[in-house]
């Protein structure tokens, strides 16, 4: 079994995915690493692990479009899969405006080239990564698939203390096929399974995913963010990296210039609060409303996910002016995200007729409960919606898009109509089914809470943890296979 590790500028995540991938090597498995850049190469300490590293930067500056590999590769979604990272090139300014047509199809061939003469250099049967995230790692899987190679992608759940394991974010049915089985008889549940279930959902109000426990974006402050000791390491780390392209590293640019642009970003945000706190408004009482949670961005859960539907300006106003009569639409600012978009954004929000802006600490799960259901783009507020019997009406993909309660919104122009019927339609699911849907969902996901924003220690405790739940779940033998 030979593994392909990604690796690139995320936080921290180098010291869970560095020790899983050593923990594979020590069961006997060959291991290649794919960088995308220098800088996360000197930064993930990538070489002393002692396994053979592919840096992408490097190819990529050298690099010419190959026609061929193009067309070999035509029936994979190659564009849709640079919106990720377009997404976060625009937010951060990381290419400013050296990024034009024949950048992106030298992306594109130069992305798919690389992983291939990966894969037939150490013949791999798996890449390690988290989800499917950003455009290094879309790439690898469209590679993967087309080599008969599996993708791991090792990411947390909405379900507190338990991780998953996907692949393709665009057709994972894993969940799907688990209720199916439930629902017909051919995979019973075990009581103490469908009692944790039962006891889950009668607390669902008051539960809160892992990931939201450990990102820390809700946190506006400027002081503890950057004046701290390890900082200084970073900025000397920065500034060796002061003369680096902005775009032959297409994912962290000019680590110097993008760091200076996030951290600029923070502080337009720190001073901007104020303004956006005065534009939020109060729910009235015994009004019939629709809820709208807004996302963060730049995010997979947006730009993969939900990717034709980015600009949520445009989603909210086609809500707006398709909402039935009587019916509001109440719209919730992110506790991550708020105060990143400009103040037009909010102004305009604020605007539109039918529309109330929420501000980030209003009480999601009452919300929720008031309300006539939940419209979303991929929420984790639509899958406790359905949970708490409401109707969902879902724009993007994910992995509660199959239960009885969501409508799929495949024509907006159709969205009054699907409005209007679902809010004159009696719930039509029970208990029972959503208490198979939950165990459905635990069926598909594994032990353990999932934090890869710590450090050396704990992260490869972690990984040690991982490591036997994957070879427990017999995951790995189909890694072998």
């Amino acid at each position: 079994m030979n593994i392909l590790l990604l690796s690139n500028s995320a936080p921290k995540y180098f010291h869970f995915f560095n020790a899983l991938a050593t923990r594979f090597a020590k069961d006997g498995a060959g291991v290649a690493i794919a960088v995308d850049s220098r800088f996360s190469r000197e930064e993930n300490g990538l070489d002393a692990l002692g396994f053979e590293i592919h840096e992408f930067s490097a190819y990529f500056a050298t690099h010419r479009v190959d026609p061929a590999i193009l067309r070999k590769y035509a029936d994979c979604d190659l564009n849709g899969a640079l919106l990720s990272d377009w997404e976060r090139a625009q937010a951060y300014d990381v290419w400013g405006p050296a990024a034009d047509l024949e950048f992106f199809d030298r992306l594109k061939s130069a992305l798919l080239s690389f992983f291939e003469g990966i894969f037939d250099r150490h013949r791999i049967g798996a890449v390690l990564y988290e989800n499917v995230s950003n455009a290094f790692s879309h790439y690898a899987l469209f590679v993967a698939e087309r080599k008969g190679a599996v993708y791991f992608g090792i990411g947390g759940s909405r379900l507190p203390g338990r991780f998953s394991v996907s692949g393709d974010p665009l057709a994972d049915d894993a969940v799907a096929a688990a209720f199916a089985a439930i629902q017909d008889d051919r995979a019973p549940v075990e009581a103490p399974l469908r009692q944790w279930a039962a006891d889950y959902i009668a607390q669902i109000e008051t539960v809160m995913p892992d990931y939201m426990k450990i990102n820390g974006l809700d946190q506006i402050g400027l002081v503890r963010r950057y004046l701290r000791a390890d900082r200084w390491d970073k900025v000397k780390s920065l500034l060796r990296h002061a003369t680096d392209s902005r775009t032959d590293a297409f994912q962290i640019g000019n680590p110097l210039r993008t760091h200076f642009n996030l951290f600029a970003r923070n502080v337009r945000r720190r001073f901007k609060v104020g303004r956006v706190q005065r534009l939020y408004q109060e729910p009235v009482q015994g009004e019939q409303f629709l809820l709208y949670p807004m996302h963060f961005h730049p995010e997979s859960s947006t730009s993969i996910l939900a990717g034709t539907y980015l600009d949520e300006y445009e989603v909210i106003r086609n809500i707006a002016f398709s909402l039935p009569e009587g019916l509001r639409l109440y719209v919730k600012d992110h506790m991550s995200a708020w105060g990143y978009p400009s103040l037009d954004f909010y102004r305009r929000l604020t605007r539109l007729p039918n529309v109330r802006l929420l501000a980030p600490g209003a009480p999601t799960k009452q919300l929720i409960k008031a309300s006539s259901g939940v419209i979303t783009l991929t929420s984790t507020v639509g899958y406790e919606a359905l949970l708490l019997k409401k109707r969902v009406y879902l724009y993007g993909r994910v992995f509660y898009e199959f239960h009885r309660g969501v409508t799929r919104i495949e024509n907006p122009a159709a969205l009054r109509e699907l409005i209007k019927s679902g809010v004159e339609s009696p719930i039509d699911w029970d208990d029972d089914y959503n208490n198979d849907f939950v165990c459905a969902y635990h069926r598909s996901t594994l032990p353990g809470s999932l934090n890869v924003m710590q450090g050396p220690r704990e992260a490869d405790a972690m990984a040690a943890h991982v490591h036997a739940e994957l070879l427990r779940s017999g995951l790995v033998d189909r890694l072998a296979a």
